[in-house]
């Protein structure tokens, strides 16, 4: 049986400036000299691997013994990989079938052909993995500016043009039905005992759907509420984000409780961005968020796995669930009621690592007595609070009309400043450049101000010492609000009851 030349050509796309298939059967044609001549062609097939049809027709004949030779017009017909190429000149070498390039004059029938192959295809690899470099820094630097990245697009929104820059892009915009939807959702998930199931249950009676006209299900209610493009990012967004290890692009003082923001999988991130935000990265988005910083916390909170905190869905048992820890170990303590023929029923908080696992030395505590005793605690901090909260409340008008003036006054500034633009020369277009961008961080910072001294007014001392005066009418789901607003956690002993106050 006589050996054959095989002619490998390839072309990824059908271009002006690439050169066709016959072009490069042409060129390969010349150096053959008496000998049976079979061409390969893949046209349309990228060279990142050699998943091709043509090209696994001539491995095939390679291994069946008909071919001796491979010519091809240039070497990255063969592959762009580096570790590819090598397997494929085993092939050859195992197989006595030499290979030709020649646009680059290699012939692996000779030592330094060989050597100098090798050498190409290096570099040939080196190359893709730069462009793939590049592009990867292209994609991190527009995300940071907040260009649109692409990405299936949240509920709630839709896209339309935008200019970032001097950028064409895209930027989200709310559809009101859907926004009321979810802002319904996020006011109801931040309730201490209402669970995505409770969710989806409502939003089914309702008959209320997704865009694509399925009903919602937890995983996508949990998608949702954990998403920072609904957010109002202000000073808190950004102390929670800091707080969990997340890389935040912005400054503090851009985070005036306007914007909503992007989550992006940061590269030293080791857990997925619904189970943990370190590591990942946090950065203003050009559209207006819809739902206010506090409840979205609550809401992201919630999602955030912790195992070493009791899950207060359902509480039944008492209005303490998923505040009170052991003080020993730190696990949740559970109330247990205890049925009693002869006398009222008793209920006493119990250890969940005790009572799951044996390791803790934790007895037992009255929940009758830990809870008058928190309840007495709630009432005295009130009181500090009310003797106040009247002069504080007016210190904080004092002190926002103050600075409402300050940003009134930069205003001005600006303006008079911009309309000197027109009659400007390079250097003073310069000082009004510099002016310009130093007066806009002075009012970003004053925002950010204003916006402090709303949060530090709380809610309401009355309404909550309201809640505490009709204390025995309030539904445990009511009293587990109330005791969400004033107390972080608590830890209980036999010895002592100790609370961790958010106030």
């Amino acid at each position: 049986m006589n050996l054959i030349d095989a002619i490998y050509t390839r072309q990824s796309v059908d271009r002006a400036d690439s050169i066709s298939v016959e072009s490069q059967a042409e060129f390969c044609k010349r150096e053959v000299v008496d000998a049976d001549i079979k061409v390969y062609t893949d046209k349309g097939y990228s060279g990142k691997n050699v998943d091709r049809p043509a090209f696994q027709e001539m491995l095939a004949d390679i291994e069946a013994g008909k071919i001796r030779r491979v010519i091809v017009y240039r070497l990255d017909r063969i592959s762009r990989s580096v570790l590819d190429f090598a397997n494929i000149i085993e092939v050859f070498q195992r197989h006595n079938v030499d290979f030709v390039s020649t646009m680059e004059k290699f012939d692996t029938g000779t030592p330094i052909g060989k050597a100098m192959l090798m050498i190409v295809m290096i570099f040939a690899q080196l190359e893709r993995e730069t462009i793939q470099l590049r592009v990867l820094d292209a994609y991190h630097s527009r995300s940071k500016r907040g260009f649109y990245m692409g990405g299936k697009v949240p509920y709630g929104f839709r896209l339309i043009e935008t200019v970032i820059d001097g950028v064409r892009t895209k930027m989200y915009e709310p559809i009101p039905e859907e926004v009321e939807i979810a802002r319904e959702i996020f006011s109801m998930y931040a309730e201490p005992q209402t669970s995505f199931g409770d969710i989806v249950r409502c939003l089914e009676e309702r008959q209320v759907k997704k865009r694509d006209g399925n009903p919602f299900s937890r995983p996508r209610l949990r998608d949702l509420v954990v998403n920072p493009v609904y957010v109002k990012a202000d000073y808190r967004i950004y102390e929670f984000f800091k707080a969990q290890g997340t890389n935040i692009i912005n400054p503090p003082e851009d985070f005036i409780g306007t914007n909503g923001a992007y989550l992006y999988s940061g590269d030293e991130a080791s857990k997925r961005k619904t189970v943990s935000l370190q590591g990942h990265t946090l950065v203003l988005a050009p559209h207006e968020g819809i739902i206010d910083a506090g409840t979205w916390i609550k809401c992201r909170s919630k999602c955030l796995i912790n195992s070493r905190v009791a899950k207060p869905v359902k509480a039944k048992a008492t209005w303490l669930a998923g505040k009170i820890r052991c003080a020993q170990c730190g696990y949740a303590l559970s109330a247990k009621t205890y049925h009693c023929k002869t006398k009222a029923d008793n209920r006493y908080f119990l250890c969940t690592h005790k009572y799951n696992t044996g390791s803790c030395h934790f007895g037992s505590l009255n929940a009758d007595f830990v809870e008058d005793t928190v309840f007495e605690e709630m009432k005295k901090k009130l009181a500090e609070f009310q003797t106040i909260s009247k002069q504080q409340q007016e210190s904080f008008d004092l002190q926002t009309i103050k600075l409402k003036s300050q940003i009134e006054k930069i205003d001005q500034e600006i303006s008079g400043l911009l309309d000197k633009v027109a009659q400007a020369n390079d250097s003073v277009m310069n000082y009004i450049n510099i002016r310009v961008t130093v007066l806009d961080a002075e009012k970003k910072e004053l925002y950010a101000e204003i916006v402090r001294l709303n949060e530090g007014a709380g809610q309401s001392v009355e309404e909550l010492c309201g809640y505490l005066d009709y204390w025995g009418e309030l539904s445990i789901s009511d009293r587990i609000t109330v005791v969400d607003s004033l107390i972080e956690s608590i830890y209980a002993s036999q010895q002592e009851i100790k609370i961790n106050w958010k106030i």
